[in-house]
């Protein structure tokens, strides 16, 4: 894949899952030698020796990834938090792939990520994904479902928006927003 890396260098390749890109890794040195893109959340990694031709650079039969490979993320805090939760969100089509490291919960308790109407977690609710924290009070969450909406420019259409929420559930129903979205949210694009 054209990866640069020294032909005596072993390396280590580790998929991030909740990002776009294979790191690899000197074994040597513990160092990091390569980001390499892939456009996806890595949720493995394989490696074929001999795949491509000696003589060919290795990218031959490659494309880029298109609509594929952009990733938004977004941050998820308490109010006042410190400790947030990191989502990505990658374009399948119709539908995206949300995966969310969800941090600083209580532990081993119900949670909902919802997609709520209101910027502060209130009004009607979506919800996406219901999950139990760890010991740790975190959790890796993954939805996938028809999260980005396509707008209409018409100007009798109101402007509806939904943000990302992390809700209590509370006698088997969703209780209070513990986590909200904010502001800030990042593209990002591999080839």
């Amino acid at each position: 894949m054209g990866s640069g890396l020294p032909e005596t260098a072993r390396a280590l390749y580790v998929g991030i899952e909740n990002g776009n890109e294979v790191t690899a890794i000197d074994t040597a040195t513990n160092r990091v030698i390569a980001t390499i893109p892939n456009g996806q959340a890595a949720q493995a990694l394989v490696y074929v020796p001999g795949a491509a031709p000696a003589e060919a650079a290795g990218v031959e039969n490659l494309q880029p990834l298109g609509l594929a490979g952009a990733a938004a993320h977004l941050t998820l805090a308490a109010p006042g938090s410190s400790i947030s939760t990191t989502v990505s969100l990658f374009d399948q089509g119709l539908t995206q792939v949300l995966q969310a490291a969800v941090a600083g919960l209580e532990p081993t308790k119900p949670y909902l990520l919802v997609l709520a109407s209101n910027a502060d977690g209130t009004g009607p609710i979506e919800p996406l994904a219901q999950f139990m924290t760890n010991p740790a009070g975190a959790q890796v969450v993954t939805a996938v479902w028809p999260i980005r909406q396509i707008v209409d420019p018409a100007p009798q259409v109101p402007d509806v928006r939904r943000y990302l929420a992390v809700m209590t559930i509370e006698n088997e129903k969703p209780g209070r927003p513990v986590q909200l979205q904010q502001s800030s949210v990042s593209t990002t694009g591999a080839r």
